[in-house]
Parts: C-alpha cells; sequence; structure tokens
C-alpha cells in the first residue's frame, strides 16, 4: 500500500486485487471523505486499504462496466453504505446498481474534492475519467506504453480520438492512474503516441496495440 497526495487529494494505492487491478482510495485531506475508483475483485483488499486509511467511504466511482472493475460493488456497497456513481452510458452493471449516472462535464464531489467527468469512449462506450488537479484516473482507456484493448479498427480509433482529444489536452505533468499496472504521465504518453503516429498500420489493427511497436 501507498500513499500518494496532490494538494487536498489523498490517494491510497493497494493491490493487485482480482485480475491484477489496482485499487485507489481518494481522500479529502480535509473532511476526510473518501471514495474508490472502481471495486475489483478480492474486496477484502479494497477495504483493508480504506481502513487502513481510516476512512469510510461514501462512493464508488466507476470508470467503466467491464467484470474485473465491478466484482466488488455489492460487497462495498453492504459494508460502507457507499453509492455507486457510473457513466451513463456504460453497459455492464446489475440492475438496481447505479445510484448517480454521470456524463462529460459532470463534477463528482469527494467531500471538498472536485472530480472532472471526462468521457473517453473506446474501451468501452462508457469509458470516463475522472480528473482532480494533476491525478487523472483513467481504468482501461490509457496505460504506459498504449490504449487499452479494443475489440476492432473502429473503436481503436474511437479510444485513440478519445486519448487525443481529451487526456493528451491536460497539462504534461497529469499523472495516469490506470486500472491496471503502473501510472505514467500525460508527458510521456504523448511521447510514446508520436512514434506510433508516424508508422503506417494494418487497416484491422485493434486489441492490445503498443505506441512504440505496433
Amino acid at each position: 500500500m501507498a500513499v500518494i497526495e496532490d494538494g487536498n487529494l489523498k490517494i491510497v494505492t493497494a493491490g493487485p486485487a482480482g485480475f491484477g487491478n489496482n485499487i485507489y482510495v481518494v481522500i479529502d485531506k480535509e473532511t476526510n471523505e473518501a471514495a474508490f475508483i472502481d471495486a475489483p475483485g478480492e474486496p477484502e483488499q479494497s477495504i483493508a486499504a480504506a481502513d487502513g486509511a481510516g476512512v469510510r467511504p461514501s462512493k464508488i466511482i466507476l470508470t467503466h462496466g467491464h467484470g474485473d472493475h465491478t466484482a466488488s460493488i455489492d460487497i462495498l456497497k453492504e459494508h460502507y453504505g457507499c453509492k455507486l456513481v457510473a457513466p451513463e452510458s456504460e453497459v455492464g452493471l446489475k440492475p438496481g446498481q447505479m445510484d448517480k449516472s454521470v456524463k462529460h462535464g459532470d463534477v463528482v464531489e469527494v467531500g471538498n474534492l472536485s472530480f472532472q467527468v471526462i468521457h473517453v469512449p473506446g474501451h468501452t462506450p462508457g469509458s470516463t475519467t475522472y480528473l482532480h488537479g494533476k491525478s487523472a484516473f483513467v481504468g482501461d482507456t490509457l496505460f504506459p506504453g498504449g490504449p487499452g484493448h479494443s475489440r476492432s479498427n473502429d473503436l481503436l480509433k474511437q479510444e485513440i480520438a478519445s486519448i487525443t482529444t481529451h487526456l493528451y489536452a491536460l497539462p504534461d505533468d497529469t499523472v495516469v492512474y490506470p486500472g491496471h499496472g503502473e501510472t505514467t504521465t500525460i508527458a510521456a504518453s504523448k511521447a510514446e503516441y508520436e512514434v506510433f503516429a508516424g508508422k503506417d498500420h494494418p487497416a484491422d489493427l485493434h486489441g492490445d496495440v503498443s505506441w512504440i511497436e505496433s
């Protein structure tokens, strides 16, 4: 478990859990109000991270609806009484799980912290990034080295458009917190993407794409 601070935002990280997912607990240092970013499997790890930080999260903020990010929604809601905030266009949730839907341009508040809602479709229809300060929680849209898995070339193009239009417009020192693996920065990712953009690619390119090697 590690703790990172970005102004009044405290980020507790743990895991990997479930299918190699990162656990993020975001905390307002002023009020001690907290939220989970996503709800991966092995909920005992998420509970230990929150309890170890001395917080009871009031929200689960969902980046997208794939099963490895939603596996412990019901358990965490029952344990803490927290509410699920999820993209309105996302699929994969059980009936009744969503408590509040959000769309591009909305704000999710955690105590006195405001997270900007940025719709970045491609990996899934509702894939969403949540931005506060220099911290961007991107789900599976962007990783060090490339975009998240895409199921067709059209969806890869949509995902790349989301990344280049919305994420690469953020300041270069913005830290990217992905659903799996290590963090990166917008500057590092943009430099990798320039390699990709400078090459020709097969018309059916999709799947697990690497900015450098694909």
